[in-house]
């Protein structure tokens, strides 16, 4: 390596070529103790060196050439490992996302086989209101004038099926009672 006062010039290729063979495969060595990896500690080294020849104009580094390259390549594996850290929370994050999709879409298929189950255990009357006002979101005016019965009659089966509803899907409680309100407060305010 030529060198005025100590000077290393990483701009001049052969004082970058001697540089890098000296070093390459010890800092390899050392970065693959961060990383684990042998092909991702080269590339991190690969990836210093490729830095420091591009900035070589703006960089003195004076007798200590060794301890800046160990420095940098230190720090390119802690920020890869740092990256990698948060690619994997990420990761996690989605899967999670994934998963709670997969079980909320399996709880709505089984709470839709109880709630068909549920609805065969009324008697069809009190069904057809009910379907009637849930499924074709009628009013319990329309219902009574559709199948000439009273409201009362109506609100009557519809507080029935409710009750039969509510407990056949009671463990289902809270999204049925969401359910159910949603359907009170159409036929009531609606």
């Amino acid at each position: 390596m030529k060198s005025t006062k100590n000077i290393i010039d990483l701009s001049s290729e052969g004082d970058f070529e001697e540089v890098f063979k000296t070093y390459y495969q010890q800092l390899a060595a050392f970065a693959f103790q961060y990383v684990g990896s042998h092909e991702i500690a080269e590339e991190l080294v690969q990836d210093v060196f490729t830095n420091v020849w591009i900035k070589s104009d703006q960089i003195e580094i004076r007798t200590a050439i060794k301890s800046y390259l160990y420095g940098a390549v230190r720090n390119a594996s802690l920020n890869f490992l740092k990256h990698k850290k948060i690619e994997r929370r990420y990761e996690k994050q989605e899967q999670n996302k994934v998963d709670s999709f997969e079980t909320n879409f399996l709880e709505l298929d089984e709470l839709q086989i109880e709630i068909n189950n549920a609805l065969n255990q009324l008697p069809e009357k009190c069904r057809q209101i009910f379907e009637m006002s849930r499924f074709e979101e009628k009013k319990y005016k329309e219902i009574a004038d559709e199948l000439s019965l009273s409201i009362k009659t109506v609100e009557n089966q519809m507080g029935r099926a409710l009750k039969v509803m509510r407990t056949a899907l009671s463990r289902h409680l809270p999204s049925f009672v969401f359910w159910v309100i949603s359907v009170l407060q159409k036929n009531l305010w609606g």
